[in-house]
């Protein structure tokens, strides 16, 4: 099986349209819709070399009985159809972002989002959209003009997986794509470890790990570097959002630029 989202593969041949076995056409993600993926969206992560690196409880519901997920597994053994459209779609990811499509899975289509990871590809299984849930989507889609409009820099990541390649991005505001000089479609499905560099203090990244494995808000001042890499201090505050049932979905980030802390 060939590996995806690696430079030998983007630079390759395109694959033929026909490979995809989904009715649906792929078509690029409008980010003004929602966020990278709502509650009860599913969820996997694979790696370059095509083993199950991540999946939740939503992606396994969805899945339902035609799937075998298990982590380190490789997905060609128990869905082929996704290896082929991951290979079909990994230059369009990498270059222009998530797209919207949908996956054969048994004798069913899922509609499903397809985005770059730190290293590989994610799968976003979509719920249905159904009347039931607008009032999520719309909550959010208020949220996220509010945030485009807040001056500091506010970055929005899955809850899970906090390991590598995890925690997700999955919205960044205005103020967030100026700061770091990313455009949206480079940051979303990557993780913040994007914005580290060579002279980031480790002791302080893992502050932040420790205080999310706990589930706890943390705020310190960080390295980071800029896309053309530069470096930048930064004041990071994060705390974990919960949903009305108390179950912590996404973790949210304020950034403001400051000086560098004293010794």
């Amino acid at each position: 099986m060939r590996g995806w989202l690696r430079p030998e593969w983007i630079e390759a041949d395109p694959v033929e349209p026909q490979r995809n076995h989904s009715s649906q056409p792929a078509r690029r993600w409008d980010q003004r819709e929602d966020f990278l993926l709502l509650p009860g969206d599913g969820l996997i992560l694979v790696s370059g070399s095509g083993h199950v690196q991540f999946f939740d409880h939503a992606a396994r519901q969805l899945i339902g009985s035609a799937g075998g997920l298990d982590h380190g597994q490789q997905i060609e053994a128990f869905w082929p159809e996704l290896v082929e459209l991951l290979e079909l779609h990994s230059a369009t990811i990498a270059d222009q972002g998530p797209i919207d499509t949908a996956i054969a899975c048994g004798s069913r289509e899922l509609p499903a989002r397809l985005f770059r990871s730190d290293d590989g590809a994610g799968v976003v299984l979509l719920q249905p959209r159904s009347h039931a849930h607008q009032p999520v989507s719309e909550q959010l889609l208020m949220h996220q003009r509010i945030l485009q409009q807040v001056r500091d820099a506010v970055i929005v990541t899955t809850a899970e997986p906090v390991e590598p390649p995890g925690p997700l991005i999955v919205f960044a505001n205005a103020a967030a794509l100026r700061q770091t000089g990313y455009r949206l479609e480079e940051l979303l499905g990557r993780s913040p470890r994007l914005f580290q560099g060579p002279h980031t203090d480790p002791k302080a990244v893992r502050v932040f790990h420790d205080a999310m494995r706990h589930w706890q808000p943390v705020r310190q001042a960080l390295l980071n570097y800029r896309s053309n890499g530069r470096p930048f201090w930064v004041e990071i505050d994060i705390a974990p959002l919960d949903d009305s049932g108390g179950w912590f979905t996404y973790w949210v980030s304020v950034q403001r630029e400051c000086k560098a802390p004293q010794p």
